[in-house]
C-alpha cells in the first residue's frame, strides 16, 4: 500500500490554498450576478456564491486550526 505523510503545517497551507480558490470562485460568481436577468437563475447564482463562500470559510477555519495545532506541538517539543 502506498502512503504519504505530510506535516501539519503543509496541510494547513493546502487548506489556505483551498480557501483562496473557493473565495476566488465566490467573488467571480458574485461579480457575474449583475449579468443574470432571469430571477430564477439569479436565485440559483446567489446560492452558488454562498456555497463557495461557505467552502472558503471551512478551508480557512481548518487551516487556522491545523496551524494552531502545529504551533502547539512545536511548543510541547521545546519544553
Amino acid at each position: 500500500m502506498f502512503s504519504i505523510q505530510i506535516s501539519v503545517k503543509l496541510a494547513a497551507l493546502f487548506s489556505f490554498v483551498f480557501a483562496a480558490v473557493c473565495l476566488w470562485f465566490a467573488v467571480d460568481a458574485f461579480k457575474s450576478l449583475a449579468d443574470v436577468t432571469d430571477p430564477a437563475q439569479a436565485a440559483g447564482a446567489g446560492d452558488f456564491v454562498w456555497f463557495w463562500g461557505f467552502l472558503a470559510g471551512v478551508g480557512l477555519v481548518l487551516g487556522v486550526v491545523s496551524w494552531t495545532i502545529a504551533d502547539r506541538q512545536t511548543e510541547d517539543k521545546d519544553d
